[in-house]
């Protein structure tokens, strides 16, 4: 008689979830180049190492930038001592005109001397300032907070303006998560919202929350908030690309574990809690697609009566019950649709020697599964021998089999039986 290792399913509340793949980028990521040109003097950092928006990264030899603005600075005082002059004769001729002094064709040149004048004037800021930009771009300075890669050019160089890329920086904290979503998977999410069954906060799915976890973690630790979607299904893969923020916080020693370019995997809550009947994934059979577990029940006679052997232990036989669809995998345990309900003996280990009616030994799962066939290699040649000899189901078993038929302490119904079934095994 074969022998069917048995659990009882467990009830709690689940999320369904589906996982998808996805990678680590970072929001900015910029690439430091040179705004003057000139000969590279002075590198202020080390390679790879965090950096504040606004620190010095290099220096390029601003002598020539440095006379370039004091000359810009010295026409603009020119130019100022010139407007001041003609300002004043201007101003003369306003007054002359008034007394019929001047003719109306002297006091047009004075005006017009005077608006050129300050034209130039402005003309000579406007150089003046560039010749500032400049001299202050040859302190080539951090744009963001972020961690800086290898410097890209040595002192000595001569560098480009705007074409010599120097280094690059990425910010760390926050970080992006970007992750493509299968359409049925989106279309259920967009489906939950409608139904109200799933908050979210805009069109773009935002708020919604997502586990993450990188490639060499079982669990998912890390967590994030989807706040972007794109606006279209991309036509060659189905899918629609899915951003989320996840925090990236500096340890003990200020470094950050998680860096752009790495491989994650990300968990999509799609629904709410509910409660869930989950059974042990080795319970789970497959067949042509479908899945199925064998459940172990009482022997019933003609009349619905729970049969039991001539030694009076009870008898039993499995059966099989389709469960539809099953769930997400969570710590070894799969949520199923129907055909099991809290209570019923699943079979967890022997499955592979069981038929729909077939009589079964139950036995209760104790943390570990065991071969189905184990106890009957135990057994002894004596029992193989009295096995013909035998008349009733069980008395054809060994003696250790006999006592795993005794040992359970509950039935399928509810009852207990484990104390008057060993009693009347030591009566008998």
């Amino acid at each position: 008689m074969p022998i069917a290792v048995y659990d009882t399913p467990i009830v709690k509340e689940v999320i369904d979830y589906e996982e998808f793949p996805g990678d680590i980028d970072t929001p900015y990521s910029v690439q430091v180049l040179a705004r003057v040109s000139g000969y590279m003097t002075r590198v202020y950092f080390q390679d790879g190492t965090m950096v504040r928006k606004g620190e010095k990264l290099f220096e390029i030899d601003p002598q020539i930038y440095r006379a370039d603005y004091a000359r810009a600075v010295g026409t603009v005082k020119q130019y100022e001592a010139h407007v001041d002059r003609v300002k004043k004769e201007y101003n003369r001729a306003k007054t002359l005109l008034g007394r019929s002094s001047v003719s109306q064709e002297e006091y047009d040149r004075y005006k017009a001397d005077y608006e050129e004048a300050e034209a130039n004037l402005e003309v000579a800021r406007a150089n003046r300032d560039l010749a500032r930009l400049n001299l202050e771009w040859t302190e080539v300075v951090s744009p963001i907070d972020g961690l800086l890669s290898r410097r890209l050019v040595d002192p000595g160089n001569l560098v480009k303006a705007d074409s010599t890329a120097l280094t690059t920086v990425v910010s760390l904290d926050p970080l992006y998560v970007y992750f493509d979503v299968h359409e049925q998977a989106m279309l259920r999410i967009k489906r939950l919202a409608q139904s109200g069954k799933l908050h979210v906060q805009a069109q773009g799915l935002k708020a919604v929350p997502v586990d993450i976890a990188l490639s060499d973690e079982p669990d998912f630790p890390h967590k994030g908030m989807v706040d972007f979607t794109d606006n279209k299904v991309d036509l060659n893969t189905g899918t629609l690309r899915f951003r989320a923020t996840i925090d990236n916080p500096p340890d003990a020693n200020g470094n950050r574990f998680i860096v752009p370019g790495l491989f994650v995997r990300v968990r999509l809550p799609i629904g709410e809690k509910h409660p869930a009947t989950m059974i042990a994934e080795q319970s789970l059979v497959s067949d042509q697609g479908r899945k199925y577990v064998f459940i172990v029940e009482p022997k019933l006679d003609k009349d619905g009566k729970p049969m039991k052997t001539d030694k009076g232990a009870p008898r039993f036989i499995a059966r099989r019950h389709d469960v539809g669809e099953v769930g997400v995998l969570r710590d070894g345990y799969r949520e199923v649709e129907k055909g099991i309900k809290p209570g019923d003996w699943v079979v967890r280990a022997g499955m592979q020697r069981l038929k729909d009616g077939l009589e079964v030994l139950g036995e209760p799962y104790k943390g570990e599964a065991r071969p189905a066939d184990a106890p009957g290699e135990k057994r002894s040649e004596k029992a193989k021998a009295g096995t013909s000899a035998a008349t009733g189901p069980t008395a054809s078993l060994g003696r250790a089999t006999r006592a795993a038929a005794s040992h359970s302490a509950v039935r399928p119904d509810g009852r207990e039986h484990d104390r008057g079934d060993r009693k009347s095994t030591r009566h008998q």
